[in-house]
């Protein structure tokens, strides 16, 4: 038996939810007041850069790389423009990136067939076809249309290459530099390198009280706390306006969000993070998104009433005093993962693909990843699950089982094990869910599980192999499920490898790990008598433990070019929209089969699915008669290292796909294998979603 982990004084209060503050459609130009020391208005950036716009809603900003953003009703209105590419002049297969002007880029968007089997499949015979059309009317339009207004469609990424580092801006002897001085979470009290980050996050509360930084020790940041609470107190006092966004020159982005009594701050030199919505302003949707993740993750460790508590009774008051050094670095993981798909400075390695499967998750929706195994084995696991709910014990009179707790009842009558079990889930190590159990009037939303998964990450995976069997207990609130109380989680972990040898020889680890969630804050030993039920399920029998290890270990190496024999795409995501989940491929072959991955790349897939993502087309039409023809096709070009990498998009209302491919293949090519990876998911829909799961 283990002991318990707690969290200090994390105790649940009774309290009101905040209201977020209202939001105006004007737009300001705001000069910062001259503070006796240096001006903290110049926290990213150079001296010489342009003055500060303060927004209060998106306004107009910088367009992404050229994109095409269209579908079967809008191809003979789209106003398109583009080079031609002498090249591959006499090849109107070649792809050219060009952008559609009557559809600008969205927040929101639809994508391709589903793959629910009680509805008619929408991917019939006549898409490729279809699909082959628009791309080829978009090219023969780019031949008549390039000219004058032509854009180059192989212009190096926006803000710098990544892979060569040739940007003069951020130039260094080596990648391994670049990173270390612009990506790598540092705390030094260096004031340059602290500039030189592309990105910071800041924790503050409303009385200009540091939390947390990204980068940077309290004598570099504690001058910004006064500057951003100033700012945040002028505009509430005096124009009686929550403050939205400032964008300070051409290279830095400032999105503020204010959670009396704490204030949460992004910035960010990273333009693919900025977006453009339908009419042409700016969206800041994506570091609202990541500003609200780590406001949830406070919540979920501290809970809302306790933070107003605290406040209430000292506006002054350190919050840093009841987190734990496990919440800091949590912080840091969770500000790398959603900025550059990295988890956090010290595990930069050459094989991070878990911080980048995050990105992609938090990318489409936060949606959630499912590990691709057979039906019969997922529905297996389903059936351990909902056992845990019938498993009786009787009182101590009784000849039932021994078990390590007694419970007193009188007389024979029966009690259930699982009475006080809310939520389970089983996982594997890098988050993807094999099967997961929930009430059926009750669910946690896609904030609360991107928060429950971040804290298992954390824990479950410690650097001493000794703890990995530890059982862990843990308070948690879920911040859309009650912002006001906890709920309490049960983690165990299990290596099936110890269980399973193959040719006289154990596999590689496997670690599953077991997540059980009861609002009862003394059922520990109930929840740990429970994962010994399902451990024993697991093992015992033998064809059963061999088929999962055998189905995990292909999962985890799934290759586009061996299993789906698709050679020409490099790296593919499928997300269904029903779910709000995705299957991606391993982005370890994205170079190659070898499994090659730098942080670099990770940095490079980072960049071409944000861009693809915010330009995807939008406007599905509504009507019965052309929903099935109603998809929107959006695809980029990028020049990087001497290379050409196109992305393309292809959704409709049910499901989204992305993928990304060399710059030479032909829009023959691209249509066949997309639809061919499409068609694969949709056949194999169960194996890679976990759907509803359980439900009792």
């Amino acid at each position: 038996m283990s002991g318990e982990q707690t969290s200090g004084d994390r105790n649940p209060h009774d309290s009101s939810n905040n209201n977020n503050a209202s939001t105006s459609q004007s737009q300001e130009t705001l000069r910062p007041p001259q503070p006796s020391r240096k001006s903290s208005a110049v926290l990213l950036t150079k001296p010489s850069i342009g003055n500060l716009n303060v927004k209060f809603n998106a306004t107009q900003g910088l367009v992404s790389d050229a994109t095409t953003a269209v579908n079967l009703e809008n191809i003979g209105n789209a106003n398109i423009v583009s080079p031609v590419d002498e090249t591959d002049s006499d090849n109107e297969n070649h792809l050219h990136s060009v952008r559609s002007n009557k559809y600008p880029p969205s927040e929101r968007s639809l994508y391709p067939s589903g793959y629910n089997t009680d509805e008619e499949n929408v991917s019939n015979e006549n898409d490729e076809e279809e699909l082959q059309e628009i791309l080829h009317s978009l090219v023969r339009q780019d031949y008549r249309l390039a000219g004058s207004n032509a854009i180059d469609s192989n212009r190096n990424l926006s803000l710098m290459d990544l892979s060569t580092l040739t940007n003069d801006k951020y130039k260094m002897d080596s990648q391994d530099d670049f990173i270390e001085r612009y990506i790598s979470i540092s705390k030094a009290s260096d004031s340059d390198l602290f500039h030189d980050k592309l990105k910071h996050f800041f924790i503050l509360s409303t009385a200009g009280k540091p939390i947390y930084s990204m980068n940077g020790s309290d004598d570099v940041i504690m001058g910004y706390m006064g500057f951003i609470t100033t700012i945040v107190s002028t505009f509430q006092e005096n124009m009686k306006e929550e403050i939205k966004s400032v964008n300070y020159g051409d290279d830095l982005k400032i999105v503020i969000m204010n959670k009396d009594p704490l204030i949460l701050v992004a910035m960010t030199k990273l333009k693919h993070e900025n977006m453009i919505n339908n009419g042409g302003e700016e969206d800041d949707s994506v570091l609202i998104g990541q500003l609200n993740t780590l406001y949830n993750y406070l919540l979920a460790v501290l809970s809302k009433s306790t933070i107003l508590k605290n406040f209430q009774n000292r506006m002054n008051y350190d919050l840093r005093k009841i987190l734990t050094p496990l919440d800091f670095s949590n912080l840091d993981s969770l500000c790398m993962k959603l900025t550059y798909g990295l988890s956090t400075s010290e595990s930069l390695t050459p094989y991070n693909i878990p911080g980048l499967d995050f990105f992609l998750s938090q990318l489409l929706d936060s949606s959630l990843q499912s590990a691709k195994i057979t039906n019969t084995t997922r529905s297996r696991l389903n059936s351990i699950l909902l056992s845990c709910k019938k498993l009786k014990i009787k009182d101590s009179k009784s000849k039932a089982p021994s078990r390590l707790f007694d419970i007193s009842d009188s007389g024979d009558k029966e009690t259930f094990l699982g009475d006080d079990l809310l939520f389970a889930f089983l996982t594997s190590s890098s988050g993807k869910i094999l099967s997961m159990m929930k009430p059926k009037n009750h669910t946690l939303s896609k904030e609360d599980l991107k928060v429950l998964f971040t804290m298992i990450s954390s824990i479950s995976t410690p650097s001493d192999d000794s703890q990995s069997t530890e059982d862990l207990w843990i308070p948690l609130c879920m911040p859309d499920f009650n912002p006001n109380g906890f709920l309490y989680v049960f983690v165990k972990k299990i290596d099936l490898s110890g269980y399973v040898i193959v040719d006289g020889n154990h596999i590689p680890p496997q670690p599953i790990i077991i997540t059980l969630i009861s609002g009862n804050k003394n059922s520990f030993f109930q929840q740990q008598e429970l994962s010994k039920h399902i451990i024993s399920s697991m093992i015992n029998s033998e064809s059963f433990r061999n088929a999962l290890s055998s189905e995990l270990l292909a999962s985890n190496n799934l290759s586009i070019l061996n299993d789906i024999k698709v050679p020409l795409i490099k790296h593919f995501i499928y997300r269904s929209k029903r779910y709000n989940q995705c299957f991606m491929s391993n982005a370890r072959h994205f170079n190659n089969e070898k499994g090659d991955t730098s942080c670099v790349t990770i940095l490079e897939l980072v960049y071409f699915y944000s861009t693809l993502h915010n330009n995807k087309a939008t406007d599905f039409s509504s009507e019965p008669a052309i929903k099935k023809h109603n998809k929107r096709l959006t695809y980029s070009k990028w020049k990087i290292s001497g290379n050409t990498i196109v992305g393309f998009m292809l959704s409709d209302s049910t499901s989204e796909f992305y993928c990304l491919c060399n710059g030479d293949i032909t829009s023959q090519d691209l249509i066949r294998q997309s639809l061919k990876i499409i068609k694969w998911c949709e056949k194999y829909h169960r194996r890679i979603f976990v759907g509803d799961g359980v439900i009792f």
